[in-house]
């Protein structure tokens, strides 16, 4: 069975529409739903993640020329500056160590903006929700 129900990024959409944020950092982007949603909504995005093959599926996105994909982390991003960095779903809990997570979080605070903000959800792995996933 293929959901496509991605109302879990509805707060997300909301969270940068009342920031007034121009510019977003999606962390762990994945297959690129929540970047392709949002540039078609007139963002400027910049997805990254460490799966090519995720990014691969996020380019083949209808509107995803409109998304700048990165190949990598939060640890080797470019100088970016935007107004607003999402980590949703699960990506918080790829993090093993307080090393990782400290390097992320560094790496996130200098693709920021003076006054940027992280908005970040760390979901219970135990409920396994990606099994329920079938469409990207």
């Amino acid at each position: 069975m293929c959901s496509t129900d991605r109302s879990d990024l509805d707060a997300y959409v909301l969270i940068a529409e009342e920031s007034d944020a121009r510019r977003i950092l999606d962390v762990g982007c994945g297959t690129g739903v929540f970047a392709v949603t949002l540039a078609t909504r007139g963002f400027d995005v910049v997805g990254v993640d460490p799966a090519a093959t995720f990014l691969n599926v996020a380019r083949s996105k209808l509107g995803a020329k409109k998304v700048r994909f990165l190949l990598g982390d939060a640890t080797t991003l470019p100088p970016l500056q935007v107004d607003l960095a999402t980590m949703k779903g699960n990506v918080a809990q790829v993090f093993l160590t307080d090393d990782d997570w400290m390097a992320t979080l560094v790496g996130i605070h200098e693709a920021l903006r003076p006054g940027g903000q992280l908005v970040f959800e760390s979901r219970d792995p135990a409920r396994r929700v990606w099994e329920e996933w079938s469409c990207y």
